[in-house]
């Protein structure tokens, strides 16, 4: 009971946060925004390259869920194979570059990999449009939305900002546009 409980390493980063430099590049409100991250945080939103002005194409993807509209289609309402599938996705996201993924692209038979697919949600079904719009409104005009293929049937979509990519809607049965 006595013993104290060794730092975790996220607390090692946090408490280095104060030590870095500020980042510069981001606009609140009109005014600049500084951000301070350490190395650490950096390298691990793949912030290092991108926050002096260099592509994030040949970082790895990472996925976040800020965005996430589980009112459209929830994870728990998917089988455990899709579930399986997902789960393959993110472990094949990861071992790319965002360059491989963009290149994934193409119609018909020549679609290959994630078979990335940037669109319009103009072109959407109604109740995935609405939750598009939302999120568009929310984040601004100059989103991307576009999909990324699990399987020949599941899709999930969002958009990209720097290395991440803001999941908003799954797909399971790729009805968003069908």
């Amino acid at each position: 009971m006595g013993k104290k409980s060794p730092k975790l390493p996220a607390q090692r980063i946090h408490a280095n946060a104060h030590n870095s430099p500020p980042k510069a590049g981001v606009v609140v409100g009109g005014a600049p925004l500084s951000l301070r991250l350490s190395q650490v945080e950096q390298k691990m939103m793949s912030l290092a390259n991108t926050a002096n002005g260099i592509s994030a194409d040949q970082d790895n993807p990472f996925i976040a869920l800020k965005y996430f509209r589980s009112s459209y289609e929830c994870f728990s309402q998917w089988e455990k194979d899709e579930l399986k599938a997902f789960s393959d996705f993110l472990t094949s996201m990861h071992q790319r570059t965002w360059q491989q993924v963009l290149t994934s692209s193409g119609k018909g038979p020549n679609k290959a990999g994630f078979a990335y697919t940037p669109y319009d949600e103009s072109g959407a079904r109604d109740g995935a449009r609405s939750h598009l719009k939302a999120v568009r409104q929310q984040i601004g005009e100059d989103i991307t939305f576009f999909e990324l293929r699990l399987n020949s049937k599941m899709r999930v979509h969002g958009f990209r900002a720097k290395a991440i990519f803001f999941l908003v809607l799954l797909d399971r049965e790729h009805r968003v546009f069908g």
